[in-house]
């Protein structure tokens, strides 16, 4: 069957906006992507790595060391193991794991549609159920479902030919977080054990790495073999008391990525103010800088100040000048996870004063 349109048709919605845009508007957008492109490496990416080496290694060990490298030898590989990164929303786990495998000399082609890659990312839906996954999966490896009624062992039958025709080794799962929440428990058991048979599949193993929320820990927790497996991570909150060099050098470096410059005494200033409006949170604590960058860009500033931190946090949150942390001279009281803080919360029915931080009650 032909068919001709009258006018083309663009796929990507985004590169149309992008065009239309002003001049002044594309080339603060250029800037803001290589400022979002620059990655702060710490010693943290180095453990991760390290997991996600020895994940790999396990994962080409074989029982028998004279097998041949064919198919039949598949079997003969060593189970699966799992790298569980964990930690709060905004701590950077995504970033972190996505950098590694993209830069990763044993992990080609990753990210890229139409090409084979040892390594796929799947983000896991929330309610994630055993088939909702292997939807995603499915999806993630180009093999859409058109029927909407499909028994979950079918679905995962379909998901194990498709990792082992594209060679996948390793799936990457991101945002495991909900499933304790959101499944009965027989589900969750269900779940459980899928992830495990993944690992221990007789024909076709394969390596699990698990992002996700602290939470996760007491999901997998009643699967003793599979925790046993893991090699797990926690992603830790920031402090300047051992991370101060780190995001100072952010601050000082991320600017000059967008022809800005940044001096030193408002870096000083800026610091411990910064640390706080991100959470003790790295990813968030990046965010922060991006956001200031960009409305000083907007505002066709030569240097990186303070007042710019100040107008983008205002922007984002709505939040007035009393629980804007780079305004408030008691910053470190204002709860900075709270949005559209106009007034003090108010004090519980009893009549009694909240003890909380300042705005920590919306």
């Amino acid at each position: 069957m032909t068919s001709t349109f009258d006018q083309e048709i663009d796929l990507d919605p985004a590169a149309v906006v992008r065009a239309s845009l002003p001049e002044e508007a594309r080339r603060r957008s250029e800037l803001m992507e290589k400022v979002r492109h620059v990655y702060l490496r710490t010693d943290r990416d180095t453990l991760l790595a390290k997991h996600f080496d020895r994940l790999l290694e396990d994962l080409t060990e074989r029982r028998d060391p004279d097998a041949h490298e064919d198919a039949d030898g598949f079997a003969e590989r060593l189970e699966g193991n799992i790298v569980v990164v964990l930690g709060p929303s905004g701590a950077g786990k995504t970033s972190a794991v996505r950098r590694l495998l993209s830069k990763h000399a044993r992990v080609p082609n990753y990210g890229k549609k139409g090409v084979r890659c040892p390594v796929i990312t799947v983000r896991v839906p929330s309610p994630c159920s055993v088939g909702e996954l292997g939807r995603v999966v499915l999806r993630a490896t180009g093999y859409p479902l058109r029927r909407t009624r499909v028994p979950s062992p079918e679905i995962w039958g379909t998901v194990r030919e498709r990792i082992q025709s594209l060679g996948i080794l390793v799936l990457h799962l991101d945002e495991f977080q909900d499933a304790h929440v959101t499944l009965r428990a027989d589900e969750q058991v269900k779940l459980r054990h899928l992830l495990r048979s993944l690992l221990v599949d007789e024909d076709y193993p394969i390596g699990l790495i698990i992002s996700g929320q602290p939470e996760f820990e007491d999901f997998l927790r009643p699967d003793r073999s599979s925790v046993r497996r893991g090699s797990w991570q926690m992603f830790e909150r920031i402090a300047l008391t051992k991370d101060r060099e780190a995001i100072r050098t952010a601050l000082k470096e991320l600017p000059r990525i967008a022809c800005l410059g940044i001096k030193e005494a408002a870096v000083l200033a800026i610091l411990p103010r910064l640390v706080h409006a991100g959470c003790n949170l790295l990813g968030i604590t990046i965010e922060e800088i991006h956001n200031a960058i960009r409305w000083a860009l907007e505002a066709k500033a030569n240097e990186l100040t303070i007042e710019h931190f100040e107008a983008a946090y205002a922007f984002r949150t709505g939040c007035l000048a009393p629980w804007n942390p780079y305004v408030a001279a008691d910053y470190r009281d204002i709860d900075c996870t709270r949005v559209l803080a106009r007034s003090e919360p108010l004090p519980p029915p009893d009549g009694n004063k909240s003890k909380g931080k300042k705005g920590s009650k919306a």
